[in-house]
């Protein structure tokens, strides 16, 4: 940095490590984590996809990228949110080694790194699946 002291305007601005760090993060999402997440996200979505037509507990599933939320509610005909099961298969997903978050009163998030694979999806929803039909 070959700033003169005084030309900056904030204790923050000009920081060169979080330049240095926006310029890196930039470089790799235009080198192909943006490509992966709208791929590795859509073959995720279709997966979660397949377990909502297996299971009547699924109500919805959204999202865009690797974004996605899925609803849990109590059957597809009355669409009643389901927070306990919700609970319950956030709980039996970590037992099995799966981190996923909770959010709104009965969905959840998916939001996994933009580095995520199709081999790393499909062991996730493995874990899913199971724990779905463990806390059923």
């Amino acid at each position: 940095m070959d700033w003169k002291p005084g030309a900056h305007a904030s204790t923050f601005g000009g920081n060169p490590v979080c330049i240095a760090a926006a310029l890196k993060t930039i470089e790799l999402l235009e080198g192909g984590l943006v490509k992966n997440s709208a791929e590795v996200g859509a073959y995720l979505k279709a997966g979660l996809e397949k377990l909502q037509k297996k299971y009547d507990c699924i109500g919805d599933v959204r999202g865009m990228g690797m974004m996605i939320g899925v609803e849990f509610v109590e059957d597809k005909a009355s669409m009643k949110p389901a927070a306990d099961l919700r609970d319950r298969i956030e709980v039996a997903c970590f037992d099995r080694g799966l981190i996923i978050l909770g959010c709104g009163n009965n969905a959840i998030r998916w939001s996994p790194p933009l580095i995520l694979t199709k081999e790393n999806v499909d062991v996730a929803l493995e874990i899913f699946d199971e724990a779905i039909a463990a806390s059923l």
